[in-house]
């Protein structure tokens, strides 16, 4: 039973990092003009450059928050499952915090050639 507070400590550590990393990602990709103003590629190659740059930060959240964590506790047992579960919430939860990549993929979802067709 230990252990299993240990890893919800652990999830709201993680996730209180996120609320507070989360904004100053998202303002960096703020668009300052209208989105159908952007050229496509700049417009790709920002969500490229956003999603890597979140890719960035799971990787430091997972090395030095979670295996410190579970160094720190000894926890062991099923530390591969634990590890899984944690990057599935904070890979989640960090996306979900970012409001400016979700605009800009739900833009370019809305104007694909095959979708656009099927949205009508």
């Amino acid at each position: 039973m230990n252990k299993f507070l240990l890893v919800f400590f652990l999830i709201i550590i993680c996730f209180t990092v996120l609320i507070f990393i989360s904004p100053i990602i998202d303002h960096f990709f703020y668009v300052h003009k209208k989105i159908k103003e952007i050229d496509l590629i700049n417009l790709y190659l920002m969500i490229i450059t956003h999603i890597f740059i979140l890719s960035i930060v799971i990787l430091f959240i997972h090395f030095f928050i979670i295996n410190k964590f579970l160094k720190y506790f000894k926890i062991n047992k099923h530390e591969r499952y634990i590890k899984l579960l944690v990057d599935l919430v904070i890979t989640i939860s960090l996306v979900g915090l970012q409001r400016n990549l979700l605009y800009k993929i739900e833009y370019l979802s809305k104007s694909h050639p095959i979708r656009s067709k099927l949205i009508q």
